[in-house]
This record gives C-alpha cells, sequence and structure tokens, in this order.
C-alpha cells in the first residue's frame, strides 16, 4: 500500500533545525503533506481542535512537557488520533514500552535521519491499512470543522451593495445589532 498523496501531520517540536528535518523526511514519504508545527502544550491543545492531524509526530522531550503528556492530551482530545514519538536521545529508548502502553503508535530514534523515512513508512503503512475506519472518521471530522469554519468566517464579513463595502462584527456588537446597524444606513 502505498501512502494517500494528501495526509495532515502535526509535529509537536520545540527545536526549529528538526522540525524542518522532520518535515524533510515526511515529504519523501508524503507526496503532498499538510504540516503543522507547535512547541507548547496550549498550541497542542489548539492545535488539535482546529487541526485535526492525520497524525501527531512528537519528540519525547519537550520544554514543559514530554511525549507521555502529548500522549495523554492527543489520546483525551480525540482518541483516534495515532501519536508518533521520535527523539534524538538513546536514553530514552527504555521508555519505549511505556510509550506503546500509554498510546503511542510507534518509537524512533531521529539518527540516521536520512533513513527515518524509510523507517517510518511500515509504520505509517501500517497505521493506514488497520485504522482505516478511524482515519476516515477523523478526515470527515475535518471536512465538517472545515465547512463549519468557512460559515464562520462567511459571518464575520459581509459584502454589500455596489461598492463591496465590507462590514465586519464589531467586538462591541452582537450579528443581530451588526446587521441592524447595516440595514438603518
Amino acid at each position: 500500500m502505498n501512502l494517500p498523496d494528501v495526509l495532515n501531520f502535526l509535529i509537536v517540536e520545540d527545536l526549529v533545525s528538526d522540525t524542518f528535518l522532520l518535515q524533510r523526511q515526511l515529504k519523501k514519504i508524503c507526496a503532498h503533506p499538510e504540516i503543522r508545527f507547535v512547541d507548547t502544550e496550549i498550541s497542542l491543545i489548539n492545535a488539535l481542535k482546529t487541526y485535526i492531524p492525520d497524525m501527531v509526530i512528537t519528540d519525547f522531550s519537550l520544554i514543559g512537557m514530554n511525549a507521555f503528556d502529548v500522549i495523554r492530551i492527543t489520546k483525551n482530545y480525540n482518541s483516534k488520533i495515532p501519536v508518533v514519538v521520535i527523539t534524538g536521545n538513546l536514553k530514552y529508548e527504555a521508555d519505549k514500552a511505556r510509550l506503546i502502553e500509554s498510546g503511542a503508535e510507534g518509537f524512533f530514534l531521529k539518527e540516521p535521519i536520512n533513513t527515518l523515512n524509510e523507517r517510518m513508512l511500515p509504520l505509517f503503512t501500517n497505521i493506514l491499512e488497520t485504522q482505516k475506519d478511524q482515519m476516515d472518521k477523523l478526515r470527515t471530522e475535518r471536512r465538517k470543522y472545515d465547512s463549519s469554519k468557512s460559515h464562520s468566517d462567511f459571518l464575520r464579513e459581509y459584502t454589500f451593495g455596489e461598492k463591496n463595502e465590507t462590514i465586519e462584527k464589531k467586538e462591541n456588537y452582537s450579528f443581530i445589532e451588526t446587521l441592524s446597524r447595516f440595514f438603518k444606513k
């Protein structure tokens, strides 16, 4: 099985250089990956609510949290999202079994980085094959969210009249107040 051309990844990493390395490896196994990066707990929570990734890829040790925290937060938000742990430090290999017990789908050492894509491909293929129903549900959730987001974006901005005047909802005005102000003109 080949991976789909488009997959949505959320990378939890606090080193910018490592985010670029991971991005390059993901592009080798997926033609058009959609990749978002976060580096804090609050940005992880926000991304899980607004992005709905196909997979979360996390470093083991991060500033203010670790892979166990990322797994817990991800699984509490949406248990269908697989989490893969990638670390550059061998000392965390002893935690591999605990990570799997906690809900991680897999664990990889970053080095050698030039073969990381080859090592991840069988796991990603397995996830997509064995968890097809869950992955389909994630895509459905993402489509629903994207649809509702586009509707809410439409409600924030209105285009009326010949001059294409734009009336934006102000913080002080409700939707109804904004419309009534427009029609009073």
